[in-house]
């Protein structure tokens, strides 16, 4: 857990790394200790979108077609790169792809042939936008996707360990053991099987960092850092709403009820979480950043309660 306020730092680190005798070895956690980041991986591929934006190579209206070539035909037109950060493109919310795909190329070619699954403007959190950004971004930039991230996002913010995996074991929390998949306990590799499909390479998910990356990626929008302050500006601001849910461009904005940063967070917060329990959340108001990273998947997926609780309790001490 890493806490900035008002110029000041504190970091705090507990547990162990992997008690798992079947992937050694294990070590106590320290605040250098490597965790997949799971869905924060979207903040770095928002960072890389809005860069191009910046320069403007893209814009907020530039039709996904235009990236994707394969995403095309009836309202499927109509999609811009604004409707992916936003959510409201009408794309279904997750595919198996891991079922059927073995490469980025393959995975954003099958996507791209899925129907829309609802109208244009409904707000459904989806990870099918961000990976067929992953080779849009890919065909815009001219490069390796992995090398646009290093060279225009964990370059410049100088997040030293902040990339793709696989990455060395003995350096990086362990997450599920997945035996459904063969892979036992996952350790340095990624935990989301549709980025693991990829070869371990999406816009959804695959980065490793520590706690001092992810900070990195907060400075993008908290301060500019990257993307310039208008776009920064534009990202904290509200673009797309639904029951109890807000949101920015790439961010979650603070939910009016229950949120997971307590109520002691101001309504212009915004973050977002990962599902191997990583999350960032910022209070400009408070000058507060706050970044949590645990393997909340260790023991299972069946723990989204128990999470949220202490989630609200993290920031909640936080902000006290």
């Amino acid at each position: 857990m890493r806490v900035e306020r008002k110029g000041h730092v504190e970091s705090h680190a507990a547990g162990t790394l992997c008690p798992d005798p079947s992937a050694p070895p294990d070590a106590p956690c320290t605040v250098d200790a490597i965790f997949d980041l799971a869905s924060l991986t979207k903040l770095a591929t928002t960072a890389l979108l809005l860069s191009f934006i910046r320069e403007h190579a893209l814009s907020l209206d530039t039709p996904l077609r235009e990236l994707v070539p394969d995403f095309r035909g009836g309202r499927k037109d109509e999609v811009t790169v604004a409707h992916i950060l936003t959510h409201t493109a009408g794309l279904k919310w997750w595919l198996p792809l891991w079922e059927e795909v073995h490469s980025i190329d393959e995975a954003v070619w099958r996507v791209a042939q899925e129907p829309l699954a609802q109208d244009l403007g409904t707000f459904t959190y989806s990870d099918l936008g961000y990976i067929m950004l992953t080779g849009g971004l890919a065909n815009a930039g001219g490069a390796a996707f992995p090398d646009l991230i290093a060279e225009r996002v964990s370059g410049p913010i100088e997040a030293r360990t902040l990339a793709y995996g696989p990455r060395e074991r003995a350096e990086c929390a362990a997450t599920e053991s997945d035996a459904s998949l063969g892979r036992g306990r996952i350790r340095g590799t990624v935990h989301d099987e549709n980025a693991a499909a990829m070869g371990g390479i999406g816009g959804h998910a695959g980065l490793f960092g520590t706690t001092a990356d992810v900070a990195g990626l907060a400075r993008v929008f908290r301060d500019g850092a990257v993307i310039g302050n208008d776009l920064a500006r534009q990202a904290r601001t509200e673009h797309a709403k639904a029951e109890n849910v807000r949101r920015g461009l790439g961010l979650a904005l603070r939910a009016p009820k229950g949120p997971m940063t307590s109520e002691r967070w101001s309504m212009d917060s915004y973050g977002h979480t990962g599902f191997t329990g990583t999350s960032l959340w910022i209070d400009p108001v408070m000058d507060l950043t706050v970044v949590l990273l645990t393997n909340r998947v260790y023991f299972g997926r069946a723990n989204d309660d128990a999470m949220y609780k202490f989630r609200i309790a993290v920031h909640q001490a936080a902000a006290a």
